[in-house]
């Protein structure tokens, strides 16, 4: 791969969980987040004239594109005091992020609060690819376009989208993509989104939302996710020594060194389940005896029926998954 050149463009696809509900739980509200969000867009097309940016958002059932806008939409109105790519990027994200909100609270369905905190992230990841994989076919060979990816995470891992997660992790990694995590709230660090900074390598940050107001999130999108790939090179990246590549369950987010693995989806369980969580998988079992001593003994010279094994004997079996 060639090292990045000053003058080369860059791409960046920022997603934005949107899940109102994991808001809701958050010291920082949404509305904060979206104006400093906003301001590092701006500071990033301002960058270089030849910066490109796509933004996604993303929650619990949908991912939509909202900038570049449909051509359908409706024209916005010029205002001569604003820069104009920035009015077309404020309002287009805004308004976006707005109707998404009001789509899912009127559609919202009773009976589901234990997941209303997950954001499916993977559909996400993987229309950022797409976007990503689109650009650098149209560029022409004489100009190399540098892709990274900007999650600005509210809400908890999706067990069920591991799989669908990694393999979009892995993507961007062979594609020389880097994927940067904002961990703005939700009850611990997010080990899936750990694991997708470290392998492309990217920088996985934790907002500190209780002083300031939630100002720091702007400063940590201005001071560490700015930065394209050729000025990286001569930074030194702030690192994470708590990313932990041990397996964990899935029923409980507890390390374990032995415990069960589904067989169709590979989750892993720190106990023996019937069914699994992620696939719904329903697992056969079946039991084996293990018998003591052979059928038969030869007793001076004659075959002779050995005696039944004691009960204690019998009673031992082995488990076994199919």
């Amino acid at each position: 791969m060639s090292e990045p050149l000053e003058s080369d463009p860059s791409l960046l696809v920022v997603i934005l969980d949107v899940n109102g509900w994991a808001w809701t739980q958050s010291p920082l509200t949404i509305d904060n987040a979206l104006q400093q969000m906003i301001i590092f867009i701006n500071a990033y097309l301002a960058l270089k004239p030849e910066n490109k940016l796509v933004v996604l958002a993303s929650n619990k059932r949908e991912c939509k594109c909202l900038y570049p806008a449909d051509r359908n939409q409706a024209p916005i109105e010029r205002d001569i005091r604003i820069y104009e790519q920035f009015r077309v990027v404020d309002a287009t994200v805004l308004s976006g992020v707005q109707a998404m909100l009001s789509d899912a609270a009127a559609t919202m369905i009773e009976g589901e609060e234990d997941e209303e905190g997950q954001t499916l992230m993977s559909r996400a990841l993987s229309k950022a690819l797409c976007h990503i994989h689109r650009v650098e076919a149209e560029s022409s060979a004489a100009v190399k376009v540098w892709s990274r990816i900007l999650v600005i995470s509210a809400a908890d891992d999706s067990p069920r989208e591991y799989i669908a997660l990694m393999n979009t992790i892995f993507a961007a990694q062979r594609m020389g993509v880097l994927i940067d995590i904002c961990k703005v709230s939700g009850k611990s660090d997010s080990v899936f989104l750990q694991q997708a900074a470290e392998i492309t390598g990217g920088n996985y940050l934790k907002v500190d939302t209780t002083r300031g107001g939630g100002e720091s999130m702007l400063q940590t999108l201005m001071f560490t996710c700015l930065a394209d790939h050729y000025t990286r090179e001569v930074l030194v990246s702030p690192t994470s020594e708590t990313i932990d590549f041990r397996a964990t369950c899935f029923c409980h987010k507890r390390i374990v060194d032995i415990g069960f693995v589904c067989s169709v989806c590979l989750s892993i369980f720190c106990e023996l389940t019937p069914v699994c969580s992620t696939c719904q998988t329903k697992f056969s079992f079946r039991v084996a005896r293990a018998d003591s001593a052979a059928p038969h003994q030869a007793v001076n010279g004659s075959l002779k029926q050995s005696p039944k094994p004691a009960a204690a004997t019998a009673a031992m079996s082995t488990l076994t998954l199919s």
